[in-house]
This record gives structure tokens, sequence and C-alpha cells, in this order.
């Protein structure tokens, strides 16, 4: 498929990366792939328990002498697609098509963040036209979740302080900084009301699914302020309640706790009585559905919730008409039994219900502070990424990020105590730094000289909200000068995930020149 695009040997290696499947978590076969990479070449090479790679390459001849380069990136991507995409993102390759100037993947995210930094690296270690230094090859795994390659690897057989991280996406931008975060897990426990009776046979109520987000990375789209689905259907339900009387079946959003979610459903039935008790008849109705309600007659319970449902999808439609003008709901009949007959669902008491409800219209979303300097750059930030309510508990998961230590901390301290508030158990997982600016750095100085030269102009140097593993890196090794970049790739983290076929050109012909010129 990309066998005819410049340069070749990028787009080779970019394309076998793309057919073994690395979504995060599952990066045993492309962490092999790497080992098997570095034996054809016949170059040094190690892998940890972590999975993490590092393959050097000694100086060619008359640059002995010059300092060494790290070159870093991960090779975890994240793995979503559409939700009739009829491949299995553990299992299968992705399905590469190309637009113009750019390469997609059919019907799920592309994983340019970050399997470009591989491409690079790659065809910079097996191209013997190039003049360099020693090259150190880095390649970290499960980044998209945490960084928790980075935090374990082992840099000892690393010589090189200087160190170009590729993981930008955006041509013309070096990145010299950037926030820390940390990922907040929660459960909150809950009880039901079966609905297993003999007299309820099947069980009807309403799939209210909220749908067509924008979405994005959870770092370098938060600033759009566009809808969290998760977010917006917390505030749906909690509108939808006030006028409606409802119990929740199903209540599920988002795949990725850095991925800002696009979509997100709740299954809904008419509520419980004043006791606690399914409102329920012997004809087997839960909520009116197709059926008679017992206490309103005909479909009341339905047309009240759908005319409902009319309403706030108008409100929502103009709050975000101008990050999210695709955002709709959808509302569908839904039903279910057992092959015995008898309904093995249960629905959320009448209390639980209401916690439920309260806690996500508590829970923060978004962003929570702006950059005095510089200017428009978001401080303090979280994503609620994933929801899901389970047999006995909502399990939710958030994404915090700031530049600040201190105000990630307080957040971490307010959504963690939200959910204690609500009887629930936290967690916190994949704490890393924020990487500090260095108002001397001589690498970058050396990029700046070289992308004058090639581009005529003076690149964009900016610290980034975004989670990049720089910080943890350099904390490894004190004084290590790092740049951060990349070529241009759009909608990364959603199945809209594309990259310039011609910024991958001029990004790979300014990469060469900075090596030649280290």
């Amino acid at each position: 498929m990309l066998e005819n695009l410049e340069p070749k040997k990028v787009f080779q290696y970019f394309e076998e990366i793309c057919s073994i499947p690395h979504g995060s978590g599952n990066v045993d076969a492309i962490s092999d792939y790497l080992v098997e990479f570095a034996k054809k070449w016949g170059l040094w090479w190690t892998q940890d328990e972590l999975k993490n790679i590092i393959i050097i390459k000694e100086a060619s001849e008359g640059k002995e002498d010059r300092p060494a380069v790290m070159i870093q990136g991960h090779m975890d991507m994240v793995a979503v697609k559409e939700p009739d995409a009829d491949l299995d993102m553990t299992k299968d390759g992705l399905r590469l098509g190309i637009d113009g100037d750019y390469v997609y993947a059919r019907d799920t995210s592309l994983g340019g963040d970050d399997g470009i930094a591989l491409a690079y690296g790659l065809a910079l270690l097996s191209d013997e036209s190039i003049s360099h230094p020693r090259i150190e090859l880095v390649i970290t795994t499960e980044e998209e979740v945490g960084m928790e390659g980075a935090t374990g690897i082992d840099l000892s057989p690393c010589q090189g302080m200087q160190m170009l991280n590729i993981d930008s996406e955006e041509e013309g931008q070096f990145v010299a900084a950037c926030a820390g975060g940390i990922r907040v897990n929660g459960r909150i426990p809950v009880e039901r009301v079966s609905t297993k009776t003999e007299a309820v046979r099947e069980v009807f109520g309403k799939k209210i699914m909220l749908t067509g987000f924008a979405g994005g990375h959870s770092g370098t789209e938060i600033g759009k302020n566009g809808g969290n689905a998760n977010v917006v259907l917390g505030w749906f339900l909690n509108k939808l309640s006030e006028k409606v009387d409802i119990s929740i079946i199903e209540l599920q959003g988002g795949l990725k706790d850095n991925a800002i979610p696009v979509e997100a459903y709740a299954v809904v039935a008419k509520g419980t009585e004043s006791d606690g008790k399914l409102n329920v008849n012997p004809e087997g109705a839960l909520g009116a559905g197709k059926k008679e309600c017992p206490t309103e007659n005909g479909n009341l319970w339905e047309n009240k919730l759908i005319n409902c449902c009319n309403r706030l999808e108008k409100e929502m439609q103009s709050r975000f008409s101008a990050t999210d003008p695709e955002c709709r709901v959808v509302v569908d009949d839904w039903s279910a039994q057992d092959k015995e007959g008898k309904v093995p669902l249960s629905c959320l008491n009448a209390g639980d219900c209401k916690k439920i409800l309260a806690f996500l219209s508590e829970a923060p979303n978004g962003v929570q502070a702006m950059c005095e300097e510089p200017k428009g750059l978001v401080q303090t930030s979280l994503n609620l990424g994933i929801m899901k309510l389970e047999e006995d508990g909502l399990q939710v998961s958030f994404s915090l990020r700031s530049s600040v230590a201190k105000e990630k901390e307080e957040l971490k301290e307010r959504v963690s105590g939200l959910i204690e508030k609500y009887k629930g158990v936290v967690t916190t997982t994949g704490d890393y730094p924020a990487w500090e600016y260095k108002k001397v750095s001589p690498l970058r100085e050396k990029m700046i000289s070289v992308y004058e030269k090639q581009y005529g102009k003076k690149p964009m140097v900016l610290s980034l909200h975004a989670g990049l593993e720089c910080g943890i890196l350099a904390a490894k090794k004190p004084g290590l000068d790092c740049v951060s970049f990349g070529p241009d790739i759009l909608d990364i983290h959603t199945t809209r995930e594309r990259m310039s076929i011609s910024s991958v050109n001029r990004v790979w012909k300014f990469l060469v020149e900075v090596i030649e010129e280290l």
C-alpha cells in the first residue's frame, strides 16, 4: 500500500509496524519485531521484562569522537475502532489507506503516535549512507497508559546526553517542556434490584446513546473545551430524571482514560417504586416499552422519555455547536431475556441510581487552570475517559495532567475525595513528573539552526499539556538535553487519525540533517 511513498524506507517500516497489533498492553509482538530487526542488521540490543527495547549503532567513520545521541519514542498505540468495525485490534493489523496527502487506517486509529518514531528510528539505523554519531534508539512501552515502560527502563547502556523525542504531532513545533500526569481509578459500589421473577419474562426499556462528539487526545485537545460523552451523559441523565421516572440497567462510555470519549450510552427502564421494588406487571413490562405500564396508561412513560430526550438533545447541540457539531442522541427500543425465558438482568435500586447520578453531576472534568505564561496553554486538566457500570459497582478512570506538581496533587485528592464520598475505592497508577523547561539547551539551538536552514523560518518552541516521557527519562539521566518534535498527525487517538505524507518526508530530511550535524 505505501511502497511508492517517500521516504521509502520510513514508509516501508511504518507499514510493517502497522501490520503488527500493538495497542497498549499488547506489545509483545512489536517488541519482538524490533529485536529481529536488530539481529538482522547486526546491532547491539537489549529487551527488558517490560518489553522496552534499546538498539545501538556505533558512530560512522570520522564521527567516533562526537557525543552519542538518543532517538526516543514508544511502541504502543491507542487502539480504537468504530463500533461496527469487523476486526480485532488485539490480533489484526491495520487496514491502511491513502487519501491525497494523508495516510489513514480504515475504521481504526492509525497509531502514527508513535509508530512514526519507530519507522524513523529503523530507517536511520538501516541507512548506511548517513554520517552519524553513536545512535541509541530507545523505544518504550505503555506510554499511552501511564508511561510504565519509561518509568521502568534501565538507561545505563546509553551514553547519550542529548535526546530527540519523536512524539509530537505538529511539524514546525519544538516541544521543550510538558505536563506531568497521573491516572485515578475508582469503583463505587452499587446494589441492584433483580428482574428475575417467574412473572417477568422479558425486560423492556430504552437505550439512550450520545454519539458524534469530536473526542481526541485528552492532553492536546482538552483545551478546545469540547464535549466529553461520559460527562455529557451524566448531565443528560440527571436532567432526564427530573422529568421522567427512570432506573438504570446499563451505563458505559469511553475506551481509554487519555482519549476524550466520543460516545456513551445508558439503558434505562421505568423506575422503582418507593419501596425499592421494580415497577413491573405480569406481562413483563419494565418501563413501558411497547407494553402497558401498571401505574400509567398506555405509553405515557415512553412518550415522556422520548419527548424529554428530544428537548435535551437540542440543548446539548446548542451548547456544543462550535466544538461538536455532529453530536446527537439516539434512542432505541431495548429488550432482553435469557434462554429459559426468564430475565437474568437487574437495575440499580432507587437509592443507588440517585447516588450514581449525583456522582456524575459532581465529577470535575476538562480544563481546571490555564497558564499565565505562556498565554493560552492549559496548565491543569482532567478527563473522565472510562465509565462502566458493572454488576456490583461503577468503574471510572480519570486522566489528570498538570505542569504544576502541587495542582496535580490537589486535583488527585479532589477526585479521590469525591469517589470516597460515595463509598468508592480509589487506586492511582501511571504517576509521572512534569518535564521542566531548560533555558540553556545546545541541542535545541542546533535544531533551530537546521530548521531555519531547511524551512527558511524559525520553529515554534513551546510547552505541551500532553504527557511525554522526557521528564521521566531526564530524571534518570540528570542533565539530559531533550527536544520533542514530529510530523503532522491529525485527530490522534480517534478513528479519524491521519498522517501527512509530505510532512513525514520533510521531517525525515530535517532529522537526517540534525543527525549529520550533531
